[in-house]
């Protein structure tokens, strides 16, 4: 069974990012010892959440277990923000949605809270 996932969060809305983060966790818990490629893909104002004085320590813990954070690149402009002034470990895509459609296209499972 394939267990990879993307998570999707757009919203500048940490409850939204809170059930994120929660669904992670139980994610990683429900698949211990399984092999999966896990990604959280912000796109739009949610980019405002990670940025390094905003964001949850919880992302940190779930970055350890494997959990990929991708941001989107035009909303890294939009909100004139550099890769310095997000959360370490982040990785700075193209387009959010072009990668929305380049995972599922790689049979990612998508889930948005």
């Amino acid at each position: 069974m394939n267990y990879d996932i993307v998570f999707h969060v757009d919203l500048n809305d940490s409850g939204i990012l809170n059930v994120a983060v929660s669904n992670i966790a139980n994610y990683f818990t429900a698949i211990e010892g399984q092999k999966a490629e896990v990604v959280l893909l912000v796109n739009g104002p949610a980019i405002n959440l990670f940025k390094k004085e905003a964001v949850l320590p919880e992302l940190y813990e779930l970055q350890k277990k494997g959990l990929q954070i991708r941001v989107c690149r035009n909303a890294v402009n939009k909100f004139s923000l550099s890769q310095e002034m997000l959360m370490d470990g982040v990785e700075i895509v193209p387009a959010g949605i072009v990668e929305l459609v380049r995972l599922q296209n790689e049979h990612f499972a998508y889930i948005k809270p």
